[in-house]
Parts: C-alpha cells; structure tokens; sequence
C-alpha cells in the first residue's frame, strides 16, 4: 500500500513539474499545418527561417490581450523574409475566419491544430509561445510555466536574430 502511494505521488509530482514536452536546444517535432488562407506549413516549411508560434484559441481572453502588441512586433520585422509568425488555434476553420473579419491579427493563422498542440504544449495552457531558430531548434517556450511576458518573447527573438 505504501508503494502504490508512492507512486501516485510521485506521478501526480513529475506530471506537474514537467509542463513542457521539449526544452530549449530540442529538436522541433515534425508537424502540419492548415493555414486559414489554404496554405499547408510543415517542419519541411520553416528550415532556415526564425519561427514565432502562438497556440491559442479565440474564446481565451489571455490569448486575445497581447495582439496589438504581436501585430507591432510582425510590422516591426516585416521587411525581413527569415521570420515567420504563427498562430496555430484550436478553432474550426469558419470561427477563425469570422475572428479575422472583426480583429486584426498578423501571424499567419492555422486552424483546428489540437493534435499540434498537443505535441508542443503537453497542458495545454493557453496562450503558448515557441521561437524556432533556423536551425530547427527550440529557442525560447512559454508554455503555461511562468506568467506570459511579451517583453520576454520579444527579447527572446532579437536574441536568436542576433546569432
């Protein structure tokens, strides 16, 4: 009885310190994306390129207070051709679509990306956040483990352009 309580414990423990399925210097995962203007992005897409990912959905009100703030930071980098900002949402298709017809976001958007999310954010706590560096690596992960900080992402990026 003591070992089955044990192990109960120590499940519950490593399960709650452990919100993050990848850490910084890992490997992005292979995954597919269907983007609201018919475009597919795969990790085939993005090699060689800087990707800012945002997983949300469009009934959390946390994922909807920093757009203005995402919107200033895609026109801040959008002479620049190696970046690629990224908001894959749990919503269908038509939600989404009626979400752009009332509020400007620039990340290029992924609809119903569940299963992706669920690769790369294993709590699903939303908003999320991953920078991918060029390399293929992850760089920089907000996934539900601190309070979200914009500065933090921002800085974030201009490190991994730096290199």
């Amino acid at each position: 009885m003591k070992n089955i309580f044990f192990g109960i414990v120590l499940f519950i423990v490593t399960g709650a310190f452990s919100q993050e399925n990848f850490k910084i210097g890992d490997t992005v995962p292979e995954f597919k994306l269907w983007l609201t203007n018919g475009e597919k992005i795969t990790k085939n897409d993005i090699q060689n390129k800087v990707v800012v990912f945002k997983f949300w959905f469009t009934s959390c009100l946390p994922c909807l207070i920093d757009i203005d703030l995402l919107n200033q930071l895609v026109h801040h980098y959008k002479d620049r051709d190696d970046i690629l900002f990224i908001a894959p949402a749990l919503d269908r298709k038509d939600i989404i679509t009626q979400f752009h017809n009332n509020t400007t976001f620039k990340f290029k958007t992924a609809y119903s990306a569940m299963d992706v999310s669920q690769v790369f954010n294993k709590l699903q706590v939303y908003p999320s956040y991953f920078i991918i560096n060029k390399n293929g690596k992850f760089s920089y992960i907000d996934s539900g483990t601190k309070q979200s900080e914009f500065k933090n992402l921002r800085e974030a990026l201009e490190l991994v352009l730096e290199k």
